[in-house]
């Protein structure tokens, strides 16, 4: 008697985690897997040709999503890749607001293969490219990009100074209907004079013929764009 009434119990308790779990999912919020199905399905409607690029890698949870995506729209010509230190985040600096600090994130390269492995992600179908920005996106790395156009780019790069990296080296991959993601951009409580928010905007100031069409906001921070060449 005694352990049905604790069975009971432990059944109401994963009754309840569960109601739980399902009530995040369902209060109308688009989280970042809700993001990139609704990016994979734009490029494939648009006919959108190109490569998945993720700037910011951690523990590779949005680059599974992309993977998972990737399959379920049979985009066989797609190569994800991802671009990441491996040793956290640089020197944040000190801004306001910021909620940041130097190695924050980290993961191994060895790690971060070995989550991917366990999640079924062959190594054939994607791409590494390791550094910090600065030293990373380099001719070396455009070599390696020679002739690849970006479908889709994920930036969660949280600073302001490696988002300009990324845009400034994302720019000659970027076509019409090339979605693109920021994972951080109202962060800094939503200040547009800092982190990823301030960095596309100095961008465009400088890139006259692109412009960024405001897509959808998702997550508790992110922001998504489309672009287009004028």
């Amino acid at each position: 008697m005694i352990k049905n009434a604790v069975k009971k119990i432990i059944d109401m308790e994963w009754f309840a985690r569960m109601m739980e779990v399902l009530d995040h999912r369902s209060d109308n919020r688009m989280t970042e897997l809700g993001m990139l199905s609704q990016a994979f399905e734009f490029i494939k409607i648009n006919e959108v040709c190109g490569d998945y690029l993720e700037f910011g890698l951690w523990r590779g949870k949005t680059f599974g999503y992309a993977h998972r995506m990737k399959h379920r729209y049979r985009r066989q010509d797609m190569k994800l890749w991802g671009f990441d230190s491996f040793q956290g985040l640089p020197d944040t600096g000190a801004h306001p607001d910021n909620i940041w600090y130097k190695g924050q994130f980290a993961c191994s390269r060895p790690e971060f293969e070995s989550i991917l492995k366990s999640r079924g992600i062959r190594s054939c179908e994607y791409e590494l490219v390791e550094g910090f920005y600065r030293e990373s996106l380099n001719d070396a790395t455009r070599r390696r990009l020679a002739g690849r156009k970006a479908a889709i780019v994920y930036i969660d790069c949280d600073l302001y100074d490696s988002t300009v990296e990324v845009l400034d080296f994302i720019q000659p991959y970027l076509v019409n209907g090339s979605i693109v993601c920021f994972d951080d951009f109202y962060n800094y409580k939503a200040d547009p004079e800092q982190g990823e928010q301030k960095a596309l905007s100095d961008f465009l100031r400088k890139e006259s013929g692109i412009c960024f069409i405001p897509y959808m906001a998702y997550a508790p921070l992110g922001k998504s764009f489309i672009c287009r060449r004028t």
